[in-house]
């Protein structure tokens, strides 16, 4: 599945109808960290064992609301939903730490 960017406006409706979605933050000025995140998180929504995962993207500059959530936080920040409740916010940066989220989220099916 493609990773999907959303909005404020557009975020809690798309956690609302679908029962896994993982969501990375970011903002224009993440870094390297985040430009190198990018292609790492692409394939990981690629990946079939994550076929049930809607992967949604957020840019924090662009939403009040995501970048009051992630005031004070390395980035780039995963948030993990199942069946519109959050379960886990947090750092992640390479592909091992967004897969131990994926687990977990996946441990909710």
């Amino acid at each position: 599945m493609a990773v999907r960017e959303t909005t404020d406006a557009y975020l809690f409706l798309q956690v609302a109808e679908n029962d896994l979605v993982i969501l990375k933050y970011h903002t224009d000025d993440c870094g390297d960290i985040c430009v190198k995140f990018i292609p790492i998180y692409k394939e990981l929504s690629e990946d079939p064992k994550y076929k049930d995962v809607v992967f949604l993207t957020i840019n924090a500059e662009d939403n009040p609301k995501a970048k009051q959530r992630i005031l004070e936080k390395n980035q780039p920040v995963i948030t993990i939903y199942s069946k519109g409740r959050l379960l886990d916010s947090r750092h992640a940066s390479n592909k091992e730490g967004v897969e131990i989220l994926l687990q977990e989220l996946l441990a909710k099916i």
